[in-house]
């Protein structure tokens, strides 16, 4: 059952940086909703758009201020690799968590992505994503958009499973 019950994704930025935020409603408690974005044996299952997978050997995870997690995404029909990680800056279980988001080794560059997860219910969690930062160039936010929102109907799939 798809109990994504919010409006569509918005693309509405919520800062003058280039970005976007996607709010999105779960069929899980907020508890398992936070173990997907912190648990390396989780995000493998997810941490991806359509089309490509992550190796569960290829994620890790230091979850505290300043910590770094890492993983590394590879496309099904080719096998080209994208080592992709972050900074943790914020971590409060299990309603928010902000951190950045790029290329490995640049961590402290890269975009920031921040999320809230607020409960409706016992059983349904709404995520709140932000992600704000992007380059201008032409082009980069409709693509990062989209590959967001593709990650996050693996996500949907993997958590309401």
């Amino acid at each position: 059952m798809n109990a994504n019950t919010t409006p569509a994704d918005s693309a509405a930025p919520s800062t003058e940086e280039p970005g976007f935020t996607i709010v999105r409603d779960f069929a899980a408690g907020r508890g398992r909703v936070w173990e997907a974005w912190t648990n390396p044996e989780v995000m493998a299952l997810w941490y991806h758009p359509e089309g490509l997978h992550t190796p569960r050997e290829t994620v890790s995870v230091d979850l505290r201020v300043g910590g770094i997690y890492a993983y590394t995404m590879i496309v099904d029909d080719t096998g080209e690799e994208f080592a992709t990680g972050g900074r943790y800056r914020r971590v409060e279980p299990p309603r928010r968590l902000d951190f950045t988001w790029g290329n490995q080794g640049e961590e402290d560059s890269s975009p920031l992505v921040s999320l809230e997860f607020d409960e409706l219910d016992a059983s349904t969690t709404r995520m709140t994503f932000t992600l704000t930062g992007l380059p201008n160039d032409s082009g980069a936010v409709d693509s990062v958009f989209d590959g967001w929102a593709s990650a996050f109907d693996v996500f949907e799939a993997e958590i309401a499973g």
